[in-house]
């Protein structure tokens, strides 16, 4: 019977032990679940804050990208709109360059044509003189002559010509016309009562030769 309660005790005493030791891993196990827990709620919110601040500096660096943007559209539209004015002025200098060289080339045409206007009576009267007045009286005249002619030369001025040419309106002025029987010479001048003249470049003509023409 001894024996019996003896087992008995030492079998109560090792449950009892068991369950002593079984409660304390237990608690335990409970306190390093519960801290584990800690650690990772406090993870999950290290996380999540982290989460707001890299979805902040994203917005942020949006934010910037687009004002970058906006300011690169801004210099390009007034990149663009410089560089039009800068080709619209180079163009309105080239305009008025060239309205420039045509006033210059105008008032020298105009005042070479002023100077030729005033020789050309007297260069008439040394033709008709020419050919009506005695050679030997000509000859000492015969330098101032040649001397106008060359002033004409300088000015850039031409004599038409009117040898065996059609009548051209627009430097012949017909005022009289002479019969023929030949269909070639038909409209062809024939003869010139008054010299015209013109500016070699321009095509400027300074006074229309007078003329007569053939007629058939």
């Amino acid at each position: 019977m001894d024996e019996k309660k003896s087992k008995q005790f030492e079998h109560e005493k090792h449950h009892k032990h068991f369950k002593e030791n079984y409660e304390h891993h237990a608690v335990e196990h409970e306190n390093n679940l519960h801290k584990k827990i800690e650690e990772l709620t406090k993870k999950n919110e290290e996380l999540e804050k982290s989460s707001k601040e890299f979805e902040e500096k994203a917005k942020n660096l949006e934010n910037e990208v687009q004002e970058t943007k906006s300011k690169l559209t801004q210099y390009l539209n007034t990149a663009s709109y410089y560089k039009n004015e800068s080709e619209n002025i180079k163009k309105d200098f080239d305009r008025f360059k060239e309205r420039n060289k045509n006033i210059e080339v105008d008032a020298k045409q105009k005042a070479s044509e002023s100077v030729a206007k005033k020789l050309l009576p007297i260069i008439d009267n040394f033709d008709q003189a020419i050919s009506t007045v005695d050679p030997e009286i000509m000859r000492g005249f015969s330098m101032i002559y040649s001397s106008l002619c060359d002033v004409l030369t300088d000015l850039g001025v031409v004599e038409i010509k009117c040898g065996n040419e059609k009548l051209n309106p627009e430097i012949h002025n017909c005022i009289n016309t002479e019969p023929t029987e030949d269909e070639n010479l038909d409209g062809n001048i024939a003869k010139v009562y008054q010299k015209g003249y013109m500016f070699a470049e321009s095509k400027t003509v300074i006074r229309p030769a007078t003329v007569s023409v053939y007629k058939k």
